[in-house]
Parts: C-alpha cells; sequence; structure tokens
C-alpha cells in the first residue's frame, strides 16, 4: 500500500469542495507513510548513502500529492461567474428553445431544414453558448417563424445572443480545444492567455471586462498548483532568458522542488 500510494505525484480533479477534501485526506496520508517509511529504514540500518538517498526522497514524496484542478471545468466556472443559468436574459432564451421543440412548429423547422436549438443541461459544458449560436446561425428563419407564432419572439434578446456569441466564442474554442485531444499544462497555459487576449480586443462588448476579470482571477488560482508551476517552468516556450512568468525567488523555490 506504501509502495503504490506514494508512487502518484498529483491528482487532477474537478473544483468540487468533496473532491478537493478527498485530495487533501490522500496527501495527509502520504505524510504519514512517508514517515513510517523512514522508520522502516532506521530500524534497519542501511548504509549512510543509502539512508541520506531514501530520505531525500521520502521528503519529496511528503509533497507529492499535489492539487490540479481541472482546466476546462475551471474555464467553465469563469465563463458562469459572467453570464449564469440565472441571467434574465438566458432564460428567455432557454425558454424560447424549449417551446421550438414543440410539435405545431415542427412543420417549419423540417420545411426551412433547421435544428431545433439545442437546450443546454447543467452537465453539459458550454451549452449556453451553443443554445446562442444555435440562434444566431439561424437569426433570420427564427425572426420569420416569430411573425407566424408571436409567443417566439425575442425582441430586445436578440441583442443579448449577438454579444454573447462574439464574446464567448474564443472560450468556446478554448474549452473544444482542450477537449479534443490530451493538452499539457503549459499547452492549455497558452490557450487560456490567447483567449484572454481575443476577448480584451472586444472593446465595445460590454462582456469584455468582466471576462478578462474572471478569467485572470481563476487562472491565477490554478497557479497556486506547486505542480502546474513546475510544468511552466520547465517549458522553455514560457520560462526562456528575461521570462517574467516567475520571480526569482519563485525559480529558486521551484528549483528546490524539482531537484530535492
Amino acid at each position: 500500500m506504501v509502495l503504490e500510494l506514494i508512487k502518484f505525484f498529483s491528482v487532477t480533479c474537478d473544483n468540487g469542495a468533496n473532491m478537493v477534501a478527498t485530495v487533501r485526506e490522500l496527501k495527509q496520508e502520504v505524510e504519514l507513510l512517508s514517515n513510517d517509511f523512514d522508520n522502516v529504514i532506521e530500524m534497519e540500518k542501511q548504509d549512510n548513502e543509502s539512508h541520506e538517498f531514501t530520505a531525500a526522497l521520502s521528503n519529496e514524496l511528503s509533497e507529492n500529492l499535489n492539487l490540479v484542478r481541472c482546466a476546462v471545468h475551471t474555464l467553465q466556472l469563469a465563463i458562469l461567474d459572467v453570464v449564469n443559468k440565472s441571467d434574465a436574459s438566458v432564460k428567455i432564451v432557454t425558454d424560447i428553445a424549449k417551446k421550438c421543440k414543440h410539435v405545431k412548429y415542427t412543420l417549419s423547422f423540417n420545411t426551412a431544414n433547421i435544428s431545433y436549438p439545442p437546450v443546454w443541461g447543467i452537465t453539459r459544458w458550454c451549452g449556453i453558448y451553443e443554445m446562442n449560436q444555435s440562434f444566431v446561425d439561424n437569426e433570420h428563419f427564427f425572426k420569420e417563424l416569430a411573425q407566424q407564432f408571436p409567443e417566439l419572439e425575442l425582441g430586445e434578446t436578440w441583442d443579448f445572443i449577438r454579444i454573447y456569441q462574439q464574446a464567448f466564442k474564443p472560450l468556446y474554442l478554448c474549452n473544444k480545444n482542450m477537449q479534443a485531444r490530451h493538452v499539457s499544462l503549459p499547452d492549455f497555459y497558452l490557450q487560456w492567455l490567447m483567449a484572454i487576449m481575443e476577448v480584451r480586443k472586444m472593446k465595445q462588448n460590454r462582456f469584455s471586462e468582466p471576462l478578462q476579470e474572471a478569467l485572470t482571477k481563476r487562472l491565477q488560482n490554478l497557479l497556486k498548483s506547486r505542480a502546474f508551476k513546475i510544468a511552466l517552468y520547465l517549458d522553455p516556450r514560457l520560462n526562456y532568458m528575461g521570462s517574467k512568468l516567475f520571480s526569482s525567488e519563485e525559480k529558486e523555490q521551484i528549483q528546490v522542488i524539482t531537484y530535492l
């Protein structure tokens, strides 16, 4: 059991309180097991060279269970920091999307060969964006449909749909890129920064500033992870001569962590 548990370096999980607490408990267990391992070594009275090596290894392992929050989940939380399911405009669009599936509108959708707007689910990341995107892609159809069926009229909510689709598109693409294949922590970090840059360009969009703030804050929380820092430190695209990603003090701390 000791040898199996101390093989772990980090645990990646979502931001749920139960998962975070579980990782903390595992880390405490690793620390206890590492101390027991030291006692066994001492009792066996190994030679000094072997003892020094194992002691250093034990010290490293006592710190080795690091919490790495799921990058995609964290990105989704940053999105919901700005516009979530309780937003009045989101509720309006969601209600219309649900109504569209009523049987009396079926002929209109089939004739125009238009798919029903997807109704987002609580476990479906970027679902609100996909719902709004569906309306933007088929705006002309939905406006004509509303003329025939006034209960489907979105009115001023169209402004919300358009600016939401524009502002959140870079984050949607970033989200999809991270789910499409295995993405290293440095690659994820770079994609996150590029998403922030794209959002910053939209100066006239009212979601631009709050999105930048949310993304920056969430990214800072991710950077608290030791495993995350080590991954960025070892990537020459980020840690190069003259790079200001880490201060001199932070670099010294990471070097101690990495080469202990």
